[in-house]
């Protein structure tokens, strides 16, 4: 296993979590597509050098929250779920009609979470997550000219950023929310999206994540980061 490529392995969380959370990243950042075989059970356990236990509860932890399919017999393995088969299966939208909420319904409850996630992105980023939260914003400044792209960055970013987080509740109801969103990117880009101004606004909360500065995080106009128009 090459341990500099997985620093979540040393995080204080169980190694299943870890993994799931390296996976997921990895998903979310679009290293994966939807439909892609990540492997078997043992291709995974090979990967990370971990027992066949750990890795069966990390492939039931990401089942859960409908990042991918586990599909048995010849030619089956682990594979990406698409972002409406995670909305599908994710267990926290059932019972609730969740499509039915407007899109100012998931910003206020992203900016009750988003200062809580960045507070904690900041006290326990690694030099590895700096580098990798300037690199998306850095491909944040180059897509303003393309709403959608730069939507799918920002989405991006703040799954970078929630895999930092060590909070598993927190993690796992930021993600469903921004899988929600994801979906909506065609809609928010057509309806009059600002990227300059969220740029100026996300630019800042970033800098302070760098710095582990965990003050501007929590107090961050956070009402700007997804949705400004």
């Amino acid at each position: 296993m090459a341990t500099d490529a997985h620093p979540l392995l040393e995080a204080r969380v169980s190694r299943a979590e870890a993994i799931a959370r390296e996976l997921e990243n990895e998903i979310a950042g679009g290293t994966l597509e939807a439909g892609e075989r990540l492997g078997t059970k043992q291709d995974l356990r090979r990967r990370f050098g971990v027992a066949v236990a750990t890795i069966n509860e990390a492939v039931r932890l990401l089942e859960i929250r409908g990042l991918i399919q586990a599909r048995p017999g010849p030619g089956g393995g682990v594979f990406v779920a698409d972002s409406s088969t995670r909305v599908a299966l994710n267990p926290l939208i059932l019972g609730f009609n969740w499509h039915a909420a407007s899109q100012r319904d998931y910003q206020e409850v992203l900016s009750a979470l988003e200062p809580l996630l960045f507070r904690d992105a900041a006290r326990y980023r690694t030099g590895a997550d700096a580098r990798a939260l300037e690199m998306t914003l850095e491909r944040m400044e180059g897509a303003t000219d393309d709403a959608e792209a730069y939507l799918r960055l920002g989405c991006s970013l703040r799954r970078r950023i929630a895999k930092i987080c060590r909070n598993a509740p927190l993690h796992s109801v930021y993600l469903t929310l921004i899988d929600f969103l994801e979906d909506r990117i065609a809609d928010i880009a057509a309806d009059g999206f600002d990227a300059e101004a969220n740029l100026a606004a996300t630019r800042p909360v970033v800098d302070a994540i760098v710095r582990g500065d965990e003050e501007l995080p929590a107090t961050a106009a956070v009402d700007q980061l997804i949705l400004a128009a």
